[in-house]
């Protein structure tokens, strides 16, 4: 209990309660409202985060850096479906087709989201968006993998339970091309050096000299060999399958229609007929007669390395040679 003052009257010889000033009194409501605004304050600050403990900061820094960590990891996803899309229309556009094989249809491309368990389950759970994006991406493509492996296997199954066919296979760049020197323009839109107009570019050019040995690329047979206002001296073969490759600007020949080849067969020589800017070979593969880019059908010679170097080199072209 407070002590309370009393004040001493000498002339009464008497005590009487001593009676707090209106300004003291006032004073001391005024630090009692201090003190609470002060403390009040202070507790705000705590718990609204303002001010944080050291652990807070730890689990805040951790918090920050699994953030980058996850923006990172979606954007690498990114790239491996690209990647992957890529894959994809190789396979269809390529290896299916050699085979006899249709494209995959988009439904089973795309399939599996829903009747697989997830890679990463999330369904009964609060995550944050970025996490749930994250595993819904990597679920994704764990099922595209999935469904690309087991097109693969089909078609190596199918191959190799037909060798022949690997035999007829253009696989095997037309002329020696050490160090990949002798790459030229190659497939797609470019500008025509002779009737100075963009036009589209249906296989790869090799320069070379006139003269240099120009080889069969698969086994099949001489479908037709002919001089062309365009393409000059013109060599075609046949490989079966529907497979078909075509040599054009040379100086000679080294066949004849209807004559069997092997795979590495000299078949005629490097020149400069037709329309053409200078001594080259123009080489081109045909599936069901439809140009696609040879550069695809080197796979024999070529290293991944290589292969992407050559990709480099014949993409690099404004200008073809013919």
């Amino acid at each position: 209990m407070a002590k309370k003052k009393f004040y001493f009257h000498p002339d009464q010889l008497s005590l009487t309660p001593a009676k707090r000033s209106l300004k003291k009194r006032l004073t001391i409501i005024s630090v009692y409202i201090l003190i609470c605004l002060a403390l009040g304050t202070i507790g705000y600050y705590l718990t609204s985060g303002i001010i944080r403990t050291p652990r807070e900061n730890i689990l805040l820094s951790q918090n920050q850096k699994l953030f980058s960590l996850y923006q990172s990891l979606n954007e690498k996803l990114d790239q491996y479906e690209v990647a992957l899309s890529e894959i994809r229309t190789m396979d269809d556009s390529i290896y299916r087709s050699l085979i006899g094989k249709a494209p995959m249809p988009p439904t089973i491309r795309n399939a599996g989201m829903g009747g697989h368990e997830p890679v990463l389950n999330l369904r009964d759970a609060t995550y944050p968006g970025i996490v749930a994006n994250t595993a819904n991406k990597i679920d994704q493509l764990d099922s595209h993998l999935k469904v690309q492996m087991n097109s693969f296997r089909s078609v190596l199954n199918a191959m190799f339970s037909n060798k022949d066919r690997l035999v007829h296979l253009p696989a095997i760049m037309p002329i020696s091309n050490e160090n990949l020197r002798h790459t030229g323009s190659g497939f797609g839109m470019r500008l025509h050096p002779i009737l100075n107009i963009v036009r589209m570019h249906e296989g790869i050019d090799f320069h070379a000299p006139v003269g240099t040995e120009v080889y069969a690329t698969a086994a099949g047979v001489v479908k037709d060999v002919r001089t062309s206002e365009t393409f000059g001296n013109v060599i075609v073969i046949d490989h079966g399958y529907g497979l078909e490759t075509f040599y054009a600007h040379l100086s000679d020949y080294n066949v004849r229609i209807g004559e069997k080849v092997a795979r590495g067969n000299l078949i005629g020589f490097v020149g400069n007929t037709g329309l053409s800017a200078g001594p080259h070979l123009h080489y081109e593969v045909h599936i069901f007669n439809r140009e696609v880019d040879p550069v695809n059908y080197f796979f024999q010679d070529l290293t991944p390395e290589e292969y992407k170097e050559i990709v480099l080199i014949s993409q690099s072209f404004e200008e073809s040679m013919d």
